[in-house]
């Protein structure tokens, strides 16, 4: 017999408009397309020494500005996360369909630059750029499996209707 697919979830698992709550996947994909911007607002943050984070990981500054450039088509996707709720533009919710192979189109051109830049440009650290390639292949991996971010794109916010005789319900009892 089928279980429905969402069976296995509880009411913790869902959102105040009965969506299974944003898999840990998504926050996954914006950090590591993001990741110079993080480590940019991190640098920022240390009082002592601003620029010793993002010469730890950039060691080429080149490499730091390009990452900021080619990061800002992954600020849409953290517009689209961020701006998934009920009122959201209709060109919003048809993208929601389409974040995570967007997602995976952008690291996938990520990883393109970098290794284009290790290959033709300037070999830098062989060791990092395994690294950053395994983490990418690592987050993509988990993200095809990951269940609940399967979920969440065929879901979208919905204002809910609450039942008149509900509302004075729960009034009452304050």
């Amino acid at each position: 017999m089928n279980k429905h697919p969402l069976a296995n979830y509880t009411l913790k698992d869902f959102d105040k408009y009965n969506c299974i709550k944003l898999s840990f996947s998504y926050y996954l994909i914006l950090l590591y397309l993001l990741r110079g911007y993080a480590i940019g607002m991190a640098s920022l943050a240390n009082l002592k020494d601003k620029l010793s984070l993002i010469q730890w990981f950039y060691p080429d500054s080149a490499m730091f500005y390009l990452s900021l450039l080619f990061s800002i088509p992954s600020l849409v996707l953290l517009y689209v996360v961020i701006a998934r709720k009920p009122d959201a533009p209709q060109w919003l919710k048809s993208l929601w369909r389409k974040v995570l192979p967007l997602s995976f189109l952008l690291i996938f051109l990520d990883l393109c630059i970098y290794w284009g830049q290790y290959l033709f440009v300037s070999p830098g650290s062989l060791s990092r750029l395994l690294i950053q390639t395994a983490i990418a292949v690592s987050i993509l991996i988990y993200c095809t499996v990951n269940k609940r971010a399967k979920m969440n794109r065929l879901e979208f916010p919905e204002h809910i209707e609450e039942n008149p005789k509900d509302k004075g319900k729960s009034l009452s009892k304050h």
